[in-house]
């Protein structure tokens, strides 16, 4: 693809931007006159409409545009649910590239023609995607395979699509409320770009299986480091029947309730005890085997979740058990999920509410709790309040979430991942208090080894002083709470000044039989006074 076919792909996703713009621009000129539920249906018929377009430029144009629509459709915080629901319905599996390229990729990336590396090389692909696509092959030890292979010039074709987004959201930005489109961005390209290193996504694959070490229940392929690059993964041939093939999974005999209770507990553990998780559970990158066993391929999309992310939402949790709304606000502004300018007595209200709400609610009430029902309780505080939003942290943990219940709600209608999840929570919660053990431990050393030193530094000190080789330093913040100490104490003994003068001035009218300028100057002796007393008390 040359400079040309670049910038057509550029021209052709504005173009589509704003055809989406003019649409709405259209749209609130003719909804004048219209009724109030004639432009409500007008409205959500053109959003659908604006929807399936996105969706069908995107599978026509693939690359990251596909990876654009999956990415919005998780985002229910502010986009109308007709583009969420269309959106959803696009699947990362797209007609493969011509082999003839596959090939010339591997020979570049491997050094050899793969007839020459592998035993057996299948040319049809078992699976593509947007990036990518994965054959099966045989290594010369007769150990079976899949090879993922990074299309050519797909990075080029990335690079642009971000670009073009850069411009896209310039174009809708202020049209959402506050919401951050520059964050949304910027999350979005770090995470398709993390997705083109191979490499990257090999040590992923390492560190799942090491962290569900000694669980036979999930599986996670092996990595086969010398015949993996940047641009090809080589991993362990690992199969099964997709997660959402609901009635081949009956036939094969295997309990649809285990596999959903063992996908939450996999999750659980993930999210909860690693802070490492796999962000693309979509039908294509799980399996199910007899046992059940889960098997997970495709590690390109995944998040580690900050320790000060960690800490903050085991302060919010703690908050909520003691009903303290103040503190809640405050740890959902510390994890980015407050705008700036927000209206905080507003946020603290609504949170209050929320609280009041669930307070008393049983145990059985508590197992009755979905996903579902979490999701519309954002819904509703995120139509009230503006100026909440998702931020990049729960980017994908929200998206992948939703995903999972899905899943799960079809494997088993009555599972509720929040029970599940339960015990894992109570683990994640500990930490918290080993956390506040670690600090004060910390506190403790620290504050020791500063007592300890107080005889030397005291020593030291007296020594430069004697010397008269001390030196002050002022910071800025400093020398202005100086110059306003002097200004004020300035201010103050002008008024002193001119009390004693205005004293004077009072004996000396007396003196010389001026009784109504004596009154005037004892009378305002009197006043600056009292002022200067007053503001004296003060300080």
């Amino acid at each position: 693809m040359n400079g040309i076919h670049y910038k057509k792909r550029f021209l052709k996703g504005l173009l589509i931007a704003l055809r989406i713009i003019v649409s709405y621009k259209l749209f609130n000129l003719l909804s004048v006159f219209m009724t109030r539920d004639k432009k409500e249906q007008g409205l959500k018929a053109l959003h659908r409409r604006n929807a399936v377009l996105i969706r069908e430029k995107a599978i026509e144009m693939k690359g990251v545009m596909i990876k654009v629509g999956q990415f919005l459709s998780s985002r229910i915080d502010f986009l109308p649910d007709e583009y969420t629901s269309e959106l959803s319905l696009l699947q990362d599996s797209i007609p493969p590239h011509d082999y003839n390229e596959i090939r010339k990729r591997i020979i570049d990336e491997l050094g050899a023609p793969p007839e020459d590396i592998f035993l057996e090389f299948n040319i049809e692909p078992i699976a593509a995607a947007s990036l990518g696509q994965v054959h099966e092959a045989v290594l010369k030890d007769a150990r079976r395979v899949a090879v993922k292979i990074q299309y050519p010039d797909i990075e080029r074709i990335i690079e642009t699509d971000i670009r073009m987004f850069k411009v896209v959201i310039r174009l809708f930005r202020g049209r959402y409320g506050r919401i951050d489109f520059d964050m949304l961005h910027g999350e979005f390209s770090r995470i398709i770009r993390g997705e083109l290193d191979y490499l990257e996504e090999g040590k992923n694959a390492e560190r799942f299986g090491q962290n569900f070490k000694g669980d036979e229940r999930v599986i996670f392929p092996a990595v086969y480091w010398e015949y993996t690059t940047r641009h090809v993964l080589t991993l362990e041939f690992v199969e099964g029947i997709k997660i959402t093939e609901y009635e081949a999974i009956k036939a094969e005999g295997i309990n649809s309730a285990d596999v959903a209770t063992l996908l939450s507990e996999v999750y659980s553990r993930m999210i909860y005890l690693h802070g490492f998780f796999h962000g693309d559970p979509h039908p294509g990158n799980i399996f199910v085997q007899d046992g059940p066993k889960l098997v997970f391929v495709d590690f390109g999309m995944v998040q580690a979740i900050p320790e000060r992310i960690k800490r903050e939402l085991r302060r919010f949790a703690n908050a909520i058990v003691e009903r303290n709304p103040e503190d809640v606000v405050d740890s959902m502004r510390r994890m980015g999920f407050i705008l700036e300018g927000a209206d905080y007595r507003a946020i603290i209200d609504v949170a209050q509410s929320l609280m009041d709400k669930y307070r008393d609610i049983s145990p059985v009430e508590l197992k009755r709790l979905t996903i579902d029902d979490i999701e519309k309780e954002i819904e509703n505080v995120i139509m009230v309040l503006d100026f909440i939003q998702i931020p990049n942290n729960f980017i994908l943990l929200g998206r992948t979430i939703g995903i999972l219940n899905g899943i799960s709600f079809r494997l088993n209608p009555e599972v509720n991942i929040i029970e599940i999840g339960n015990p894992f929570i109570k683990e994640f919660l500990k930490g918290g208090r080993r956390e506040q053990v670690d600090l004060m431990l910390r506190e403790l050393k620290g504050t020791g080894m500063r007592l300890w030193r107080i005889p030397s530094l005291m020593d030291e000190f007296l020594n430069k002083a004697n010397k008269g080789d001390m030196m002050v330093r002022l910071s800025p913040s400093d020398m202005e709470k100086i110059t306003d100490q002097f200004t004020s104490l300035s201010k103050m003994m002008m008024m002193v000044i001119l009390t004693v003068t205005a004293a004077a001035a009072a004996l000396f009218f007396e003196m010389v039989n001026e009784r109504v300028l004596s009154v005037v100057a004892a009378a305002s002796s009197v006043t600056l006074g009292i002022l200067s007393a007053f503001r004296l008390m003060r300080k």
